[in-house]
Parts: structure tokens; C-alpha cells; sequence
């Protein structure tokens, strides 16, 4: 059984790779922290109803040639969309705008998030082999 087929998993996948983008965008905010003129980065989450809209795994199933056929998926994009955010306090004499903390504190959303996003990906796992092991048996 290929996981990456159903659209659970591939959204799942999906998500965890932009955390792993952010994560990336982040820790180079970090490293420049005390680089002149530098401002912090980050990535922009597509909603929800976005990611169902550019999903290329679904689609509207007719049974009747008068049923509507919908309009065609989408394709996703292939990189994330990265922003430099406008700053919401004043930048240090430098020019530099990364706060430390808040780029601590992203990362460590970021990182909860990340472990979530695996604890829901194993536990579909399980239920698809519990699933399929009732079958075959």
C-alpha cells in the first residue's frame, strides 16, 4: 500500500515540509541576528481551503454526464513564498530588526508543530495497517 496516494497523508507531508522550510527561514534569522541591516524572513501558510483547492488528488467524482465536472485542480507550488514582514518594533542602530526571542520562541511553535504533524501521520499509519491487516486476514 503506497501512503503518499492518499490525500491524508499528502497533506500531512505537505505541512511537513513548509514547517521544515520555516524552520530553515528561521534559524537563518537567528544566525543573522547580529548582521547590519538584515530583517527577519518568514513563510507564508497557505489556508487550508487553498491547499484543498491546489490538491491535484482531488477531484469531483460524476457518475452521470450531466453532473457538473468542476474546475480543474491547480497545480501546487513549488516553493513556499517567503516574505520579509513588516517590523512591529523599531530596528537596533545597525538597521537589523530579527528579535531573538521572537525568533526563539517561532522556532519552538515551529518544533511542537512539526512533532504533532508526525504523532498524526503515524497514528493514520497504524490505522491504515490495523485496517489492512483486518482485510487480509
Amino acid at each position: 500500500m503506497d501512503l503518499k496516494n492518499l490525500s491524508v497523508f499528502n497533506m500531512a507531508q505537505r505541512n511537513m515540509q513548509y514547517l521544515a522550510a520555516r524552520q530553515q527561514i528561521i534559524a537563518e534569522n537567528i544566525a543573522n541576528a547580529s548582521t547590519p541591516g538584515y530583517l527577519a524572513r518568514d513563510i507564508k501558510k497557505t489556508s487550508f481551503e487553498e491547499n484543498l483547492a491546489n490538491s491535484t488528488k482531488l477531484q469531483l467524482a460524476t457518475t452521470n454526464p450531466k453532473h457538473l465536472q468542476g474546475i480543474p485542480p491547480k497545480e501546487a507550488p513549488q516553493e513556499f513564498q517567503i516574505y520579509t514582514p513588516q517590523p512591529s518594533e523599531a530596528l537596533t542602530i545597525d538597521g537589523n530588526g530579527v528579535i531573538l526571542e521572537d525568533q526563539m520562541n517561532q522556532a519552538s511553535k515551529v518544533s511542537s508543530e512539526y512533532k504533532r504533524m508526525i504523532t498524526i501521520f503515524n497514528k493514520y499509519k497504524s490505522m491504515m495497517q490495523v485496517a489492512s491487516s483486518k482485510i487480509s486476514a
